[in-house]
């Protein structure tokens, strides 16, 4: 059996290719979209993946949760490892551990062995470093065969959700395709010949930023002064030092937040600042691993900035309760730089394609960031002709995979 994985930094999705065209695999009960999270026990190799992980871990079962693992790929972190109580794991493990979990629950849904995979990835693992960027596909390529899976090939992810573009039009149509995913964002241009037929990829670009980046300095600037950021230490009128905040605001790294010079140096805040609640919020965070459960948190936040024009942060916990309130419009001047880079790869992708932005006709949105209205408000002003496609934003991917002939 042949599958499309679309193993996203938030979320993954696994598509198969029927009599009836493309259709998603059931990856957890009524769910055919999981996040991209892993929940190994404390003191055993037993682990859980996706929604499931997630409950686990707010269970309150001892362990470690992990998010965002694909951002590794394209990091200095994919030759590293992480801390899961007294032993360390390799990220490539953790990544190997994810996919195999994955794969099992396909074959268990369909009742067929995997023998093929079709692998999505997005056009650039790393838009500075070009050799980071053919380790990350070479790496991901190895954590597949380690799970017995032997014919392997890749597809950009933005190509892959053109292709779920079908049906008959009046004439050609030149479709944008905007893939933002949790750490990168993706452009296609591609011609769609008016019976559908006919495919014809144009120009493709893409930059390493996306929904995650978002998350970090909406958590950086908006939610980490409620838990000490911006304090003086009321003991010796110090500034509170600002690095781990920035740990906490970056998901891939979280691991790095449970070191035991992270917990000497909040120690120290402490003893300086016994009254602050927020600096006692994250000792606590920090000692009881709920870094995950602020990522969490965070998340939920940006997404009801999507659908409201405010939204309220609130983290309890024994002798403290914070509460923050946020307004779209400071979230909407935060993520502006990352808008601008975005805005400056799409272009790169229409220079390539030798477009202008009049011609675009169609926009393919992918991913749950483009919900973002923002994001979409970009688009639609790049574009001032084109309107936007009502398809599956977050099963267009592993669809179009799914579809993919190699």
């Amino acid at each position: 059996m042949r599958v499309g994985i679309d193993f996203g930094t938030s979320n993954t999705s696994v598509a198969i290719l029927t009599e009836k065209g493309p259709e998603l695999i059931e990856l957890e009960p009524g769910l055919t979209s999981i996040p991209t999270a892993i929940f190994y026990e404390s003191g055993s190799r037993d682990f859980e993946i996706g929604s499931t992980a997630i409950k686990t871990y707010e269970a309150g079962e001892d362990g470690r949760l992990m998010r965002s693992i694909k951002s590794v790929l394209g990091s200095e972190l994919i030759d590293e490892t992480t801390q899961l109580g007294s032993r360390a794991i390799p990220f490539r493990q953790v990544i190997q551990d994810f996919l195999k979990a994955l794969l099992l629950r396909v074959e268990q849904q369909t009742g067929q062995k995997i023998t093929s995979v079709i692998q999505g990835r997005p056009v650039s693992f790393n838009d500075t470093d070009p050799e980071r960027d053919a380790n990350a596909q070479r790496v991901l390529g190895e954590c597949l065969s380690a799970n017995g899976v032997t014919d392997i090939s890749f597809l950009a992810e933005p190509i892959a959700a053109a292709r779920t573009m079908g049906g008959k039009a009046s004439g050609d149509r030149i479709v944008f395709i905007a893939d933002i995913g949790g750490g990168t964002s993706d452009f296609c241009a591609v011609r769609l010949s008016g019976d559908g037929e006919g495919f014809h990829v144009l120009g493709s670009s893409g930059v390493y930023v996306g929904g995650n980046d978002f998350d970090r300095v909406l958590s950086f600037f908006e939610i980490t002064p409620s838990f000490g950021r911006t304090e003086t230490l009321e003991l010796n009128n110090l500034p509170a030092p600002t690095a781990n905040y920035v740990l906490l605001s970056d998901w891939k790294r979280h691991n790095l937040l449970y070191s035991p010079l992270v917990k000497k140096e909040i120690a120290w805040m402490r003893k300086y600042s016994p009254n602050s609640p927020g600096i006692r919020a994250f000792d606590y965070l920090v000692e009881n691993f709920e870094a995950g459960i602020y990522a969490q948190k965070t998340e939920a936040a940006k997404i009801e900035l999507s659908q409201r024009a405010q939204c309220a942060f609130h983290y309890k916990i024994p002798g403290a309760d914070l509460r923050k309130e946020i307004e779209r419009g400071a979230f909407e001047d935060l993520i502006a730089e990352a808008l601008i880079s975005m805005s400056s790869a799409a272009q790169t992708c229409l220079t390539e394609a030798g477009l202008a932005p009049e011609q675009v006709t169609d926009i393919v949105m992918v991913g749950g960031s483009t919900f973002v209205p923002a994001v979409e408000n970009l688009f639609l002003s790049q574009f001032p002709k084109a309107e936007i496609s009502r398809n599956d934003r977050f099963g267009a991917v592993a669809k179009g995979l799914a579809l993919h002939q190699h």
